[in-house]
């Protein structure tokens, strides 16, 4: 992960790397206009050479940027800056699901909060013809009440078809929580998303997903079979 602390890019002035994941890098930055802190997920910089990513990346921020739930975290902006596309989101300092399941499982109600939360954010967005693609515990935020806030919708469809080939031989998103047609190469609705959110409410109750293996292609073939 590049450190691109003191940059700016437009009204944001990054502070520190957060994190980085197999398709963004994400990093706490500054809007001193508004005198706050917001996070700033930065896509690989070779992708804004490409002029049909960049009028996808539009197009799909727009619709993200319009998205309004309680429990989907909200774009607040998007750009492009000295040859990176960047997507501006809340900084949430409370952590994710990820952090919280780490390998227990979770008390009954907790599990039951989740579900219903992250389901209503989902058929919000399926009402909309939206889809997120990688429904997983990392891009689950939790606030400081303990509420969900469903991240990174449409970053997998923004870079679908994008050179950003992965050890699943191109596909983008998850392998562990990624639905069988979704492993495959077939076009997906939101029946994928809900497959993946079952994967995260049996991860929830047991402390494990379902299928592992040693190779992201190996998980990907146990959840088609």
């Amino acid at each position: 992960m590049e450190d691109l602390s003191g940059r700016s890019f437009g009204p944001y002035r990054i502070v520190a790397p957060l994190g980085a994941g197999g398709m963004a890098s994400v990093y706490k930055a500054y809007q001193p206009a508004v005198d706050r802190h917001v996070a700033l997920k930065v896509l690989p910089r070779h992708l804004a050479q490409d002029r049909e990513f960049l009028a996808r990346f539009e197009q799909e921020a727009k619709i993200l940027a319009s998205l309004q739930h309680p429990h989907i975290l909200p774009v607040h902006d998007y750009g492009e800056s000295d040859g990176f596309t960047y997507i501006v989101m809340p900084f949430i300092k409370t952590g994710t699901l990820a952090a919280v399941i780490d390998g227990h499982p979770l008390p009954l109600e907790q599990i039951r909060r989740v579900v219903s939360q992250v389901g209503d954010a989902l058929d919000c967005a399926h009402a909309r013809g939206l889809v997120h693609r990688d429904v997983k515990p990392s891009n689950i935020l939790l606030d400081e009440r303990g509420n969900c806030l469903l991240a990174d919708f449409g970053i997998a469809k923004i870079l679908e078809g994008a050179d950003t080939l992965t050890a699943t031989g191109g596909l983008v998103g998850t392998p562990k929580y990624m639905s069988p047609e979704q492993g495959m190469g077939n076009p997906i609705d939101g029946r994928s998303d809900l497959y993946s959110l079952g994967v995260v409410l049996y991860e929830m109750a047991t402390g494990q997903v379902p299928f592992d293996a040693e190779t992201p292609l190996a998980v990907v073939i146990k959840h088609i079979r």
